[in-house]
């Protein structure tokens, strides 16, 4: 072994024990009821684990308003491996970051030939505070497959580029359509491959000042549209992942309309976000795993983070020959967030930790390689940024390891949305998680506290009238249930509490009514057909209560309750006859 591939190899496991040492607390954490429920162990698809059925639906599903069939497949391997156990999902996501720690590190020697700087960027990629959202939510599994396929595909591209052999060229194309399909975020990945052509590849007709072995070969320069027409066949997937997941938004009604959230309003808090991230990159304090949409923005907000990001800019451009990793690292975090800023506005956030994944390393490349060479170049020595590397990174792992705390149980997690923002969506979850530990009355006070911040959150109705109908209070219960289907009346969820009510106060036709409403929306809740065959039984149509106990059992072998109900139902159907 060389003494080059001993030191790449020292320096990877170096990153492995980092990463493990400081987030190895998440494999302690449980399922929170954040998206969790939804995405893993309330999915009979997940649930079942693989099988080409549930692997036919992974491609052909917009279910929870996403488009990332690979997404859906590696939660099916997790549970056809280890069950629901979250001790293993936890392990595969951990593994996972680790695997794009080390993976970033290869990138960016092969492209620099600078190990500590690029290790340097690693660490801070690895542990980094806002990273920990991506990692400790087993929801949030499309982050690291995305960025683990989107990492492949620019070391496959540096060696195409630097071996001019077409296989490699595929194959960077081949990882880039995996990554669209674990998550759309990288849509924007072909506009950094151009980017590298420029810095540190030195592919097009610029003066740059060269760095690192890889600059200093002779290589022709390719004008800029040659480039471009080279990585059309990203475009081209880009485009598609583009127009697929907008129908799957559309589908699930997640986009906001330009009538409730106006374009001038996208844009103030778009570049208000912006500068935002920045901020909790330098100083990551008061991070949630939720950061509401504020009603409005003031002029001199908008105004005074659009002239921060434009000075930026002019200092990276001003500055791009002799540090041309300024414009291309600032451009990479731009970029790579232009799909979730918030000027196509889909959810309720104004932001969110998980999305600055892989744009955070343009940030990274910034900060370290301006900051070595101003020290080499003021101070003609390098202790001075490896001080400032220590401490920075000492104050990181403090940071982090505390923040996987927060992400051990459902409670805990919207306690600490509570502390930092006391967001509608906090309230929301405290309630949820008082309804899943039984506390009814603390799910009637959160849930009131959410829409009191919010009226307009049909969830929070929801889960105010299941915490009133099980106090007994029917008809609080439907009045809440009704106007939470005023706002989202396409919610198979809320048309199922209803009927459950309905049927409570033994108004059976009503009910029924509700539950062929849901399974109109959602034919593949067991649920809602077992309670409709209930429903069903009480007026004597065998026929039909059978068909739906029956489907009830196809969805979910291991229901108790259906089979159960079917087998009464047989005897029922005998014995009637009798009774007439």
């Amino acid at each position: 072994m060389s003494f080059s591939v001993r030191t790449t190899f020292g320096f990877c496991l170096g990153l492995i024990l980092l990463t493990f040492v400081v987030l190895w607390r998440i494999t302690g954490n449980g399922f929170v009821n954040y998206d969790d429920v939804q995405y893993i162990i309330g999915n009979r698809h997940v649930t079942a684990g693989l099988t080409a059925e549930n692997a036919t639906w992974a491609f052909t599903s917009t279910y929870a308003s996403n488009w990332h069939p690979l997404t859906w497949l590696s939660h099916m391997a997790d549970v056809e491996m280890f069950g629901l156990n979250p001790y293993k999902h936890h392990l595969t996501s951990l593994l996972l970051h680790t695997a794009n720690t080390c993976l970033l590190f290869l990138l960016l020697t092969g492209l620099t030939r600078m190990k500590w700087r690029s290790v340097m960027v690693a660490a801070l990629f690895a542990i980094h505070p806002l990273h920990v959202e991506s990692v400790a939510w087993v929801a949030e599994r499309k982050d690291l497959l995305a960025a683990f396929f989107g990492l492949l595909t620019l070391l496959a591209y540096t060696r195409y580029v630097q071996l001019s052999r077409m296989a490699l060229y595929f194959t960077a194309l081949g990882c880039f359509m995996l990554g669209l399909l674990s998550k759309p975020m990288l849509v924007s990945l072909p506009f950094l491959l151009l980017l590298l052509d420029y810095w540190p590849l030195c592919r097009c007709h610029c003066k740059v000042m060269a760095i690192g072995d890889s600059q200093r070969q002779n290589r022709r320069n390719k004008p800029l549209l040659r480039l471009a027409l080279e990585k059309l066949p990203f475009f081209v997937l880009s485009g598609l992942s583009c127009v697929i997941t907008i129908y799957a938004q559309r589908s699930g009604d997640s986009i906001a309309s330009l009538a409730d959230k106006p374009l001038p309003y996208r844009l103030a808090n778009a570049m208000f976000a912006y500068v935002r991230y920045i901020g909790k990159t330098c100083w990551p304090h008061d991070l949630a795993a939720f950061y509401p949409l504020p009603k409005s923005f003031p002029l001199w907000q908008s105004v005074g983070s659009g002239v921060v990001l434009l000075v930026i800019l002019l200092l990276a451009l001003a500055m791009r020959r002799r540090y041309p990793y300024f414009i291309v690292g600032w451009l990479w975090f731009i970029g790579s967030l232009v799909p979730v800023i918030g000027l196509v506005q889909v959810g309720l956030q104004s932001m969110a930790d998980r999305y600055t994944y892989l744009p955070l390393i343009g940030i990274f490349i910034i900060v370290v390689w301006g900051v070595s060479d101003l020290a080499e170049e003021w101070f003609g020595r390098t202790a001075i940024p490896a001080s400032a590397a220590t401490a920075i990174i000492m104050t990181c792992c403090v940071i982090s390891w505390q923040q996987v705390c927060y992400w051990h149980s459902s409670r805990s997690l919207a306690s600490r949305m509570t502390a930092t923002n006391d967001s509608f969506m906090a309230h929301y979850l405290l309630g949820s998680a008082a309804l899943d530990e039984g506390k009814t009355a603390e799910a009637v006070a959160e849930n009131t506290l959410s829409l009191a911040a919010n009226p307009g959150f049909a969830e929070a109705y929801f889960n105010l009238g299941i915490a009133l109908g099980s106090q007994g209070r029917l008809d609080e219960a439907l009045r809440h249930f009704h106007a939470g289907l005023r706002l989202k009346p396409g919610l198979a969820a809320g048309h199922y509490n209803l009927a459950i009510a309905l049927e409570m106060q033994g108004k059976t036709d009503e009910a029924i009514s509700h539950f062929r409403e849901a399974l109109h929306i959602d034919p593949e809740d067991a649920d809602s057909h077992n309670n409709l065959g209930s429903a069903l039984t009480r007026q004597d149509k065998f026929d039909e209560a059978t068909r739906h106990f029956t489907e009830a059992l196809r969805l979910n072998p291991d229901f108790a309750d259906a089979r159960k109900n079917l087998e009464m139902l047989a005897l029922q159907k005998i014995a009637k006859p009798y009774y007439k």
